[in-house]
């Protein structure tokens, strides 16, 4: 079953103040996964975020796998950012306290 509701309000956060929309109020986007694994004992997490335009958060994922730094999958899927044309995507790293 799927459970509607109104979504939190927004306002939007444009930087160089040129737009005639600056201070719209729009619904906020979801950003996060819609899933959650607990985490074991003992153990913490850390998110990396890709926020920008879909071909330079692709470029910059494959640029980071190059280089070693992770795997192209074990990033996000593409998801809607708070700005037209903007994406999200999101890296989760795990690893036991030290």
């Amino acid at each position: 079953m799927i459970e509607l509701f109104n979504p939190p309000i927004a306002r939007s956060f444009l930087t160089d103040g040129e737009h005639d929309n600056e201070g719209e109020i729009r619904p906020s986007p979801i950003i996060l996964p819609f899933y959650f694994h607990p985490l074991a004992p003992g153990q913490e997490q850390m998110r990396i975020l890709l926020i920008s335009s879909p071909t330079w958060v692709e470029a910059t994922i494959h640029d980071l796998h190059a280089r070693g730094f992770a795997d192209t999958n074990d990033w996000s899927s593409l998801v809607p950012g708070a700005n037209p044309g903007e994406v999200v995507s999101i890296l989760t790293r795990r690893r036991q306290r030290p």
